[in-house]
Order: C-alpha cells, then structure tokens, then sequence
C-alpha cells in the first residue's frame, strides 16, 4: 500500500501534465463554435474538450502505468525487501514488485539465479509491451477526433 501510495505522488504530475497539453491542443473553433450555440463554459468543456482530448488522457494514464510497472528503486527503497509473493495486498509483509525484485537480488545472483531474474526481466518486458499495445489499441481507436496525433 505505501509503495502504491509513493508511485502514485511520483506519477501524477506526469498524468496530469499530459493531459492539459492535449487538453489544450483542443481547437479553439471547436470551443468558440460549442460557446455561439449557447453552451456554458462547463458544457463546452464536457461537450469539445474532453471528448477531443479522451485518447490522449488514455495515453497518459497508460504512460503513467508503463513508467510504474518499470519503477524500481523507489520501491525498493520504501519496502524492505523479501521473496514473499502474496495476493493479501493490505496486509504487512514482504512484497515486492518485479523490478524491485531483479534490482536487490541481481548483485549476489550467480549461475542459475541469473538466468531466473533475466527470464523475470523478460516477463516484465512483455507486460509492459502488452501494456503499450492496449494504449496504442485505445489511441488508434479514435485517431480521427483525437489530441494525441
């Protein structure tokens, strides 16, 4: 929970500056042609800017995703580190993420333990590859009417 809690403070400035650049890349015709038919300014916004700029708040939160999936020494640093894999997420013990895990054991690793932590590496890839391709999916879905082109 508390390494959740770190990653997310390190990722929200991230997200967020995203997405208020796509947000502004919104084109002020479509603003000024929402405001002439009368909407208020918060109807603009629901009705030109978000829908203009939902892709790009997608890729955002998945950049966030793929930079916490990789974050290692932050993780490792706020938890103590241990072998223990448990689906008790809440409850105290020794969790460890998959980087966090490659990244304290790799110093004293010899022989098989090496190839274990690169096939643990490799996992890591491929989810983080998988996580890339759904945004790409997400993205490409709306390419037309999007701010992150």
């Amino acid at each position: 929970m508390t390494a959740g809690v770190v990653l997310a403070v390190m990722l929200l400035p991230i997200v967020t500056a995203v997405s208020r650049e796509v947000f502004l890349q919104t084109p002020t015709l479509h603003e000024e042609a929402s405001l002439a038919l009368g909407a208020t300014r918060w109807e603009m916004i629901r009705q030109a800017v978000i829908p203009f700029g939902r892709s790009g708040v997608i890729s955002a939160a998945m950049l966030g995703l793929g930079r916490a999936l990789g974050e290692t020494m932050a993780v490792l640093m706020v938890i103590s580190p241990g072998l223990l894999y448990s689906f008790f997420l809440l409850k105290p013990g020794q969790h460890q993420t998959i980087a966090a895990n490659i990244a304290a054991q790799f110093p004293e690793a010899s022989g098989m333990s090496v190839s274990v932590l690169i096939a643990t590496g490799l996992a890591l890839f491929v989810i983080t590859f998988a996580v890339n391709f759904a945004a790409r999916a997400i993205v490409a879905r709306r390419k037309d009417f999007s701010g992150a082109n």
